[in-house]
């Protein structure tokens, strides 16, 4: 393998080619990925119901809810099965194994419950299967308002609901406030009277003529087809020419004895944007869309689909997810831009400017490639991989240091640029690759996280996984071929023989070691001197710093108290439009 290494080392130009493509493919990667505040996860929950009216709980149970248990039970990659039983109605909820085919998942549910009407009453009703989604939250909701008639209100929502339900990255509009129409029939009891009929023959006159009826079956040689008669009120017409009664050939309809106007539903739920009734449209994004231009597309959408809406009636943004996004990333790159900051004033302070740079190098190459795999992975960028890289910028310059320090005391040494940061990458494999792979040891279990949290939490070690084997690829492959072109060959005689003195045990002595080196060098030779002192006063000293926090607890949490982003009943922060 340190053979094979040292071969790619001795073709540069391949090598920066690699670099350069990697670069540009994780640049390019970085600027498409989706962007959302919190990794979408799509868990695979799933709601059966049946219902049957007048049937009590305990029978809702036994005839309703069983039936279904017994015929899903066996289902790969079903984990818990949990029933709930009302009058009149059972409900089944499904909970399958996090990692599992949601699609597939429900497919194998509608295939278990075919014929299952079968096993159940005849009266009650086919189960339906619902996919619970906790994804199916609104990214940003559009309040429309204004001091117009109710009707006008929810037909401009509606034509604005067609419009935002047809941009590629939008899954679905909900509607909330518009109540649906309906038609208010009013009767007058002294017509009633006069006709000889009764307020029952009304009802079973509307009940039979708003119908489906069955017309039979058509054969047409090549298939036989379902013919059915509608028979549904669509309009006022049709409900004042419905017959009640023929009287001496007159016959007599519910206009003769009703007065028929449209209204709306008696309403269980209201809404004020800026002291004028409202209606508003939560916009839900589609899995995996980036939140921030989804935001801007329905900013712009709407702008364009009330520019000739009239005067009094306005639209307001409510609940923008990207507005959190947007500072949430700005957080997150400042405090990545931070980290980067602080680790190149530290190795320009400790190792000198050019290896600063050659090491600096290391990080950007380190992140493009994550972000390139992230891509790969069909991942999104998130807070989790955000954190993920705060976490471990400290942590990828480590494998680069190593290597970039020891070329540096072979060319004070004397020794050519490029044999120098060969002999680099071939002396410190071993010890890089072991670093690397005891950090990857505390992350890999991570992975194996079970349950929500765990999924939620698996983008943290996986990107921290990528970005260090990044590293140790850049460390052993990328900086030996860039020192070889930055590097200095100059040898200064006064670093040469600090050189000497650290690395040669002939010339080695605590005394000759300059700065800080030598004082921890001094330091460690007179605790080396005193073992049996050195190491009780060491464990004392731990062990009076957990004395100390458990006589003086602080206490702990498991998350900071923070300022919620709404209350109440989806209330938030007015935007402007």
């Amino acid at each position: 393998m340190i053979d094979f290494l040292e071969k790619v080392l001795r073709r540069p130009r391949a090598v920066l080619t690699v670099m350069v493509i990697l670069l540009v493919a994780g640049f390019s990667a970085y600027v498409t990925l989706p962007r959302e505040s919190f990794p979408a996860i799509d868990i695979p929950y799933f709601y059966i119901s049946v219902s049957q009216t007048g049937v009590s709980p305990f029978d809702a149970e036994r005839l309703l809810a069983k039936p279904v248990e017994d015929r899903v039970e066996n289902i790969d990659g079903l984990k818990n099965i949990f029933s709930t039983s009302t009058t009149g109605h059972a409900s089944i909820f499904l909970e399958f194994d996090v990692n599992a085919d949601k699609d597939k998942a429900e497919a194998d549910i509608r295939a278990q419950l075919d014929g299952v009407a079968g096993d159940l009453p005849s009266a009650a009703k086919d189960p339906t299967v619902t996919a619970i989604s906790i994804t199916g939250i609104a990214s940003i909701s559009v309040a429309v308002y204004g001091d117009v008639p109710e009707r006008t209100l929810v037909a401009k929502a509606k034509e604005l609901r067609e419009v935002l339900e047809g941009l590629p990255d939008v899954q679905s509009v909900d509607l909330s406030g518009a109540r649906d129409e309906m038609l208010s029939v009013e009767i007058d009891l002294n017509r009633l009277e006069a006709y000889g009929l009764t307020a029952s023959q009304l009802f079973d006159a509307l009940a039979r003529n708003n119908l489906v009826v069955a017309g039979g079956t058509l054969d047409t040689g090549q298939g036989a087809f379902n013919v059915e008669v509608p028979g549904l009120i669509t309009t006022a017409r049709d409900v004042y020419d419905l017959p009640l009664k023929t009287d001496n050939n007159t016959v007599v309809t519910f206009g003769d004895v009703a007065t028929i106007t449209r209204t709306f539903e008696d309403a269980t739920e209201f809404a004020n944007v800026n002291g004028s009734p409202a209606i508003t449209l939560g916009v839900v994004k589609r899995l995996g869309a980036n939140v921030i231009e989804l935001s801007d597309e329905v900013r712009r959408a709407t702008t364009e689909a009330t520019a000739e809406w009239p005067v009094g009636l306005g639209f307001s943004f409510l609940l923008d997810q990207a507005q959190n996004a947007k500072d949430l990333f700005s957080t997150l790159e400042a405090s990545v831009l931070t980290a980067i900051a602080l680790v190149m004033i530290t190795c320009v302070a400790t190792l000198g400017i050019r290896a600063a740079l050659m090491i600096g190098i290391s990080i950007p190459i380190s992140f493009m490639i994550a972000f390139m795999v992230v891509q790969m992975l069909g991942m999104t960028i998130n807070m989790m991989i955000m954190f993920g890289l705060v976490i471990v910028v400290g942590v990828l310059v480590d494998d680069p240091i190593v290597v970039v320090e020891y070329a540096e005391r072979k060319l004070q040494e004397g020794v050519p640029k490029k044999e120098a940061f060969i002999l680099a990458a071939r002396k410190m494999f071993v010890p890089v690759v072991s670093a690397t792979a005891t950090t990857l040891g505390a992350f890999v279990p991570l992975l194996f996280w079970p349950g929500v949290i765990g999924k939620f939490m698996s983008f943290l070690p996986v990107v921290v996984i990528v970005v260090m084997i990044a590293s140790l690829v850049s460390a052993l492959i990328f900086m030996p071929v860039i020192g070889a072109i930055i590097a200095t060959s100059r040898v200064d005689p006064k670093e040469k023989e600090a050189a000497d003195i650290v690395m040669y045990p002939d010339k080695f002595h605590t005394s000759k070691v300059r700065g800080l080196t030598g004082i921890y060098v001094r330091s460690l030779s007179r605790m080396l001197r005193y073992p049996l002192l050195t190491l009780p006063v060491g464990f004392a000293i731990i062990g009076a710093a957990f004395f100390a926090y458990a006589s003086n607890p602080t206490g702990m949490e498991a998350f900071p108290a923070s300022e919620p982003d709404g209350f109440g009943g989806g209330a938030g922060q007015l935007l402007p439009p």
